[in-house]
């Protein structure tokens, strides 16, 4: 990765926010970050409170680029991440998370339940994504080529186009 990308982790899960488990998805996340490039600054794990949520995602886009909220996309009855980000954000990617629910089908038919996605706020980029530590890889790892490009474009940055689609549209009109 050409740019450095600031990213930090927040965890939203009840339980291992009051120790009932040792979270393993924000390490999880934190470690594909740092791997691909990323200059991650920390993991946060929280409950499942929708006014602690919404602060703590207020607060970190301030200080970062990519900003992903692990745990709470699901369809259980304290699983709010999603409306949570949804309602802070100034718009949604609704591509992200069609890809990641297409791309999770590998893994998991589970995949048709989640809620996870893509949202933009202030030009950060926040993810919306598994509580699960493999789930959480498997989905970073969906979105690795995206992301770049995505961060670059929230920068203004972007002069190019993601070639990998765009040469094969392009060969298939000529």
């Amino acid at each position: 990765m050409e740019k450095h990308y600031k990213s930090y982790v927040i965890v939203s899960s009840d339980r291992a926010a009051h120790g009932t488990y040792k979270d393993e998805a924000g390490p999880a996340a934190e470690k594909w970050l740092k791997k691909n490039g990323y200059q991650n600054s920390g993991v946060k794990v929280i409950p499942d409170d929708e006014e602690r949520i919404r602060m703590e995602v207020l607060i970190t886009l301030n200080e970062t680029d990519l900003l992903v909220v692990s745990g709470g996309t699901g369809l259980g009855p304290r699983d709010v991440t999603p409306q949570i980000v949804k309602s802070i954000a100034e718009y949604e990617i609704p591509g992200f998370g069609e890809l990641l629910r297409q791309e999770s089908l590998k893994y998991s038919l589970n995949s048709y339940l989640s809620r996870c996605g893509g949202y933009v706020k202030n030009n950060k980029l926040i993810l919306a994504l598994p509580g699960n530590p493999k789930a959480v890889t498997e989905q970073l790892n969906i979105l690795k080529d995206l992301l770049p490009n995505a961060l670059c474009a929230l920068r203004g940055e972007c002069k190019h186009r993601n070639r990998k689609v765009a040469d094969s549209r392009e060969r298939k009109r000529l």
